[in-house]
């Protein structure tokens, strides 16, 4: 090797630590972030916030309320408040809409399930939203519940339509139009790792871990071959 590659060699290896050590820390910071987004429990308890509002057509006193943190009953319009046992976390709560059919009949929609109540929202049951079409994850977002016992859920990539309350699921894309709103959901959906479902998360959180782990592995074989330079030069 002459001196002149050399020297070349030392000079990207010399900008290539400089670049490491500038990208490295922005990298750790961005990745740190993007997992507590990921999990914002970790971040301590987060303010409530009411979303949704609806009074029992049965008994007017009866008061439902829904928030980021779940349901809650009042038996006192409102005066005082206690929390509705969930066997499944809906997420934030968007709409409480009892059946213009059924007033015993109530329904929780969350950002990531539909819940129903035959008891006036004593007892809650996941109603499982499958369509024979491969749906990626969907935030779910406004609920109608028709006359004719029909339910259609608005989510952030179209419709869920059920003739026969929730038995059978019928999926719909929104025709906007517009190629950018798909591009976007398509790019919400890689990023957060959602296209994989449940597992999706998970996924983002493991390589996320690594991108630090090899971070902090590449400054520390700069420091070790640093530290050994130095003895072999004493």
């Amino acid at each position: 090797m002459t001196k002149t590659v050399r020297n070349i060699r030392r000079k990207i290896l010399a900008w290539h630590k400089v670049i490491g050590l500038i990208v490295g820390l922005p990298m750790i910071f961005t990745v740190v972030t993007g997992v507590l987004l990921q999990y914002p429990q970790l971040l301590g308890p987060a303010t409530e916030i009411t979303t949704a509002v609806v009074i029992d057509p049965q008994q007017a006193t009866h008061w439902m309320r829904g928030s980021n943190f779940g349901l809650h009953h009042s038996f006192d319009q409102g005066l005082t408040w206690q929390e509705a046992p969930l066997m499944w976390s809906p997420g934030s709560i968007r709409r409480l809409v009892f059946s213009p059919t059924n007033p015993s009949q109530v329904y929780a929609l969350g950002t990531d399930a539909l819940l129903v109540s035959e008891d006036s929202g004593r007892i809650w049951e996941l109603l499982e939203m499958r369509t024979s079409e491969k749906q990626t994850w969907e935030q779910l977002i406004d609920l109608s519940v028709e006359d004719d016992a029909s339910l259609l859920v608005l989510t952030d990539i179209g419709f869920l339509r059920s003739p026969d309350l929730g038995q059978t699921w019928f999926a719909q894309n929104l025709n906007s139009g517009n190629s950018q709103s798909s591009a976007a959901t398509l790019v919400h959906n890689l990023h957060t790792g959602h296209w994989l479902e449940i597992a999706g998360p998970w996924s983002i959180t493991a390589t996320a871990v690594g991108g630090v782990l090899l971070v902090f592995s590449g400054f520390s074989l700069v420091m070790i071959k640093r530290k050994n330079g130095r003895k072999q030069n004493a």
